[in-house]
Parts: C-alpha cells; sequence; structure tokens
C-alpha cells in the first residue's frame, strides 16, 4: 500500500501536467483564429522559410510564434510537403519531428447524441500522412527500378510476412495504373512465373493487374484464389458501362467461384438487354435443381419477366418447374 501510494505521488503531477497542457477551444475560436489577416501573413512566412529549406531559421521562427498560430502553421506546413518533388532529408527530419509531437488545442463539438473531442490542428497526424505516402513514393522507385532491371522477384519485394507489407503493396498496386504496355506485360509475367505468390495474403496485385491488362488469363487467376474485397471489386467493375462481350465471358468465368458465383448472376441478370449468350448462360443456370428457382427470381426482380415467360413455353421439367416458382415468388 505504501509503495502504491509513493507511485502515485510521483505520477499524479505529470498525469496532471499533461491534463493541464490541454486547451479545449470551441469551433468559433478556432475559426475566429484563422481569419485573422496577421496570422494569415505569419503563416506564408513560415511556408517561404520550409521552401527554401531552411529548417533552423523555420525551427526559431515557428517557436516565436502564439503556441496556436504555430500548431496552425505546422499543420499547412505538414501538407505542403506533399509535394515530393521538394522533398529533401531535412524536410523529412523535420517531418519526422512534428509527428512525435502531441497537439496542444483541442476542438470540442457536438454529434448525434454524443460530444467528440479533435486536435484544433492535427498537424501530427498530418505529418504521419505524409511521411507514410512518402514511404510509399520511395518503395515504388525501388520497384520500378528493379523492374526495368529485370531483378524484380514479386514474392520476396513483396516479403508477405514483412511488418511493412501493406506500404509495399500500396507502392506497386498504385503503381500499375502508370506501366506502359511493355512494363505491364513485364509485370504480369512475373506474377504469373512466380510460384511463391501463391502464398500472397490478398488479391489487390492480382486485381490491379487484371484491371489494368484485361487479359483474360490474369482474371481466371482471380477468380480461381481465395475471394477478398479486391477480387469482389474487380467482378463489380466488369458491369460498368459500356460492358462489353469480353466483360460478360469474364463475369461468366466468375462464377466457377462459388463465393462471387451470386455476385456475378446478379450482374449479368441485370443487363439489358439480354445478349444472347447471356440468355443461354442464365437458362442452364434456371435448370439448377438446387439454385435455379432463386435464380429465377432473381433474374425476374432484374426485370426479365417477359423473357422468362417466353421460356417457360418454350421448355419443360425442372427449367419450367423453377421458372414457374421463380415468378410465384416474385410476383406473390
Amino acid at each position: 500500500m505504501k509503495r502504491l501510494l509513493i507511485l502515485l505521488a510521483v505520477l499524479l503531477p505529470t498525469v496532471l501536467l499533461g491534463v493541464s497542457r490541454a486547451v479545449t477551444l470551441s469551433s468559433n475560436d478556432v475559426a475566429a483564429h484563422m481569419a485573422d489577416p496577421s496570422s494569415v501573413s505569419k503563416i506564408l512566412q513560415a511556408t517561404k522559410l520550409f521552401d527554401d529549406n531552411d529548417m533552423d531559421t523555420l525551427n526559431t521562427y515557428l517557436d516565436s510564434l502564439p503556441e496556436l498560430l504555430k500548431e496552425e502553421a505546422l499543420t499547412v506546413l505538414a501538407r505542403s510537403a506533399l509535394d515530393f518533388s521538394h522533398m529533401t532529408p531535412e524536410r523529412e527530419k523535420f517531418l519526422v519531428t512534428i509527428s512525435r509531437q502531441q497537439p496542444k488545442f483541442l476542438v470540442k463539438s457536438q454529434g448525434d447524441g454524443f460530444w467528440v473531442t479533435m486536435p484544433a490542428f492535427n498537424y501530427a497526424g498530418e505529418a504521419k500522412w505524409v511521411l507514410n505516402r512518402w514511404q510509399i513514393k520511395l518503395m515504388q522507385d525501388e520497384a520500378m527500378r528493379l523492374l526495368n532491371y529485370n531483378q524484380l522477384n514479386l514474392s520476396k519485394w513483396l516479403s508477405f510476412s514483412s511488418n511493412d507489407y501493406a506500404l509495399r503493396r500500396e507502392a506497386i498496386v498504385t503503381l500499375v495504373p502508370t506501366l506502359n504496355k511493355t512494363m505491364l506485360d513485364k509485370l504480369v509475367a512475373l506474377y504469373l512465373g512466380d510460384k511463391n505468390i501463391v502464398w500472397s495474403p490478398d488479391n489487390a496485385l492480382l486485381a490491379a493487374l487484371a484491371e489494368k491488362s484485361s487479359e483474360a488469363k490474369v482474371y481466371n487467376l482471380l477468380w480461381l484464389r481465395r475471394t477478398d474485397s479486391y477480387s469482389l471489386a474487380a467482378l463489380q467493375k466488369l458491369e460498368m458501362p459500356p460492358v462489353t462481350e469480353k466483360h460478360i465471358q469474364l463475369m461468366i468465368a466468375a462464377t466457377a467461384n462459388p463465393v462471387l458465383a451470386e455476385t456475378a448472376v446478379r450482374q449479368l441478370a441485370g443487363l439489358h438487354p439480354l445478349p444472347q449468350n447471356v440468355k443461354d448462360f442464365l437458362q442452364k443456370q434456371i435448370a439448377d435443381r438446387q439454385r435455379g428457382r432463386d435464380i429465377a427470381a432473381l433474374i425476374a426482380q432484374r426485370g426479365h419477366i417477359d423473357w422468362l415467360r417466353e421460356l417457360e413455353e418454350t421448355t419443360s421439367g425442372v427449367t419450367r418447374r423453377n421458372i414457374r416458382n421463380g415468378l410465384e415468388q416474385v410476383e406473390g
């Protein structure tokens, strides 16, 4: 008990100091501060020093500003650093420093039945985000250099088990849309030829390659892999107009994946008018003893009742029964 009291005596002043340093403002206070012409001119001066890469003078100047104005200036500077064409080691060091700081001024606002307290100027969060994007940019440059020199090993470079996998994935996925056909074909060949890529924890890169290349072999591999949000999103994009014959064939192929089948059938049933190859495919789906009735109902809901009635007149057995039951399910 005595040790506990001593510990509290040591920690309590520190805790109270942290609480006392936080200053809560209203949104009106912050708006009035930002509208002050003198604040604008001082921030412009800080921006000039930042643009000149004069970090020593900048730090001295920032320390001379009132605390609230300093936090606003830091937020503006962090956002301006997103122009990576002017990134320097000094800028990066500056961003790392402010990303580790704790904003002093908070804004309390009321939500729907609750109160939310957030930094008035979240310069630390802004700096962390910029540093994150900068790291991704460096990784993109590395991947592109390796690809150019035929030295990129995807399964090793992505390091599926590493802590920075998410950053590396984002780097190469966002690189894909920028590639010309030669580089894209090279990256597709690397992916298809890498036996260890099967251990990739998600389909982000494969989906990006499929969408950029429009290659059926890439899409077919995507449908074969375990379904996730990336493969589902790739499938959903195929129904965006204009829907080509190639899109139709890819959607039909996606039905081989049990998890994607329902979405693919729904998308195909949503086409107006229904192409003949889609009619033929859907007719086979309706003939399924287990799912045929529900598929017929889905097709009816998508606006193709007239076609179903015509099909009912020209078919028999399971197909006709499923159509009749599906229509009854929709029409009541």
